[in-house]
């Protein structure tokens, strides 16, 4: 059998198993010639037999201010000193079929602490029913697994495991007899394995069974208002302009919110949410056609945790809140939505972050040009910045829409840049700011990592990022396409 994960009830957390060595802790001194602990038992109860209840008492002197307790040498809990000096202390979860020293050292209030008093608990070792008849089906992308359950007493979960990967394990109710797993890594074979669990904390031997994934050409999504029966119906010049180029992918297709369930994530790898509008107030819930709805959010939830990468670019940066990808507290702050203005450079954005600091500095300089979604296009200095950069849009009529994060907001915390705290803050790597920023001011493209509440995703925030110039032509309008290729491909 597999040893268990060791809860403590006194104090909730799980303490690894060492030797039995004692040790003295920081701050006291150990006296041999001290009294100590007194009357110290166990007894083992529940439905199950496995739980262990240790009690014991402290000795009558003046000077006693407490206790600690320790599991294999490993303290668990201090305890401050209570009126009647009798102490209770429950356990489950200790393993099967070895020894498990708990020990008790009395405080006392000259820093002195006493020699520990002991009591070694051995559960006897059994072997628990697992479950039968495994059998893994696989269309495309998804595996469904189906077993029978045993009929030993006291399960009280099911735990499928993938590839032998413990941390990601999924537990699922006692009477669980099949899972739907999607999104599975194509090209590969996985090892599947599903176990019963006994009293909470005991696992049964494992019941494997191997699955091929094949490669599964992988689409793409673009979401619609709910307004617009097709996104020829779009009316800002700019969504237009972007649908119109997603239309001619392959493998792309259109779909509204309310018809964001019908798609499987293993099928549908990636959705492009954009959003982009003159006037449009500021904040995730402003977000027009459905987009802001609950049930919305809902369905996006769902498909960014069954595997589903989004892509957000423009105004549609701020549902990193609802999506849970940043916390409440970080939503863009740099927002722009007037009609814009004219002007003779060219708007850029700078994969070189913090390039003041590239010589050696207190704070970092991160060069993101070898990131995947920079690959194949040209970088330039077009404004004479004295560094590269990618251009997006040329001299013209441009609209000033920015959605993206000032990183000065939050500061540096622990560390060395505040370009860095936000990527640890948000489990993210930062590609671009503005062409025309040499140290961590702002993030403007960035690259949120799959995280344990939503899926892979990317934001792209820039106001350089416009798919349509007002004034004519665009002569980099190649780079924005070839940089949003860049970005689906990437989330595939």
């Amino acid at each position: 059998m597999k040893f268990p994960k060791i809860t403590y009830l006194a104090v909730g957390i799980g303490m690894m198993l060492t030797g039995c060595s004692e040790f003295t802790p920081t701050g006291y001194t150990e006296e041999p010639s001290l009294p100590t602990a007194t009357t110290m038992e166990y007894t083992v109860g529940g439905m199950a037999n496995h739980d262990v209840n240790i009690t014991w008492s402290l000795p009558s002197d003046k000077d006693v201010t407490g206790c600690i307790l320790y599991r294999n040498a490993q303290e668990i809990e201090s305890f401050d000193l209570n009126s009647d000096r009798k102490y209770n202390y429950n356990v489950l979860g200790t393993p099967l079929g070895e020894d498990v020293v708990y020990t008790v050292k009395v405080r006392y209030d000259n820093g002195s602490i006493s020699t520990g008093k002991s009591v070694v608990v051995n559960l006897p070792s059994e072997t628990f029913a697992g479950v039968s008849n495994l059998k893994g089906d696989v269309d495309g992308r998804t595996v469904t697994l189906t077993w029978n359950l045993p009929t030993q007493q006291y399960r009280t979960g099911i735990r499928v495991i993938t590839d032998g990967n413990e941390n990601e394990a999924k537990v699922l109710d006692a009477d669980a007899t099949s899972i739907v797993l999607k999104a599975q890594a194509m090209e590969s074979t996985h090892t599947y394995s599903v176990e019963a669990i006994y009293d909470t904390y005991y696992y049964s031997p494992a019941e494997s069974v191997k699955g091929t994934i094949g490669y599964v050409a992988p689409k793409m999504l673009f979401l619609l208002p709910e307004d617009c029966a097709s996104y020829a119906d779009l009316k800002d010049d700019d969504e237009l302009a972007a649908a119109s180029w997603f239309a001619n992918l392959e493998n792309a297709e259109f779909l509204h919110p309310s018809e964001i369930n019908n798609y499987d994530a293993s099928t549908y790898t990636v959705m492009w949410i954009m959003v982009d509008r003159v006037g449009l107030e500021m904040g995730w819930q402003n977000l027009p056609g459905g987009f802001a709805e609950a049930s919305t959010i809902s369905a996006l939830q769902k498909y960014s945790n069954e595997g589903g990468s989004i892509y957000l670019s423009n105004m549609a940066t701020q549902l990193t809140v609802p999506l849970n990808v940043v916390p409440d507290n970080m939503a863009p702050t740099v927002y722009g939505n007037g009609e814009g203005g004219s002007g003779d450079d060219v708007w850029v954005i700078n994969p070189y972050l913090g390039w003041d600091f590239k010589d050696g500095a207190d704070q970092g300089f991160y060069d993101r040009t070898d990131h995947a979604v920079f690959q194949g296009l040209t970088l330039e200095d077009p404004n004479n910045y004295g560094y590269m950069n990618l251009p997006l849009i040329g001299p013209g009529q441009r609209e000033d829409h920015n959605c993206l994060w000032d990183c000065n907001i939050y500061g540096r915390g622990s560390e060395r840049d505040v370009i860095r705290n936000f990527e640890v803050t948000t489990n993210s790597l930062v590609l671009a700011t503005w062409g025309h920023v040499r140290d961590h001011c702002v993030a403007g493209l960035v690259d949120f990592y799959q995280g344990p509440n939503h899926g892979h995703v990317v934001a792209m925030g820039l106001a350089a990022y416009e798919w349509n110039q007002n004034s004519g032509v665009n002569i980099y309008q190649k780079n924005v396409e070839k940089l949003t290729e860049n970005i689906l491909n990437y989330l595939k």
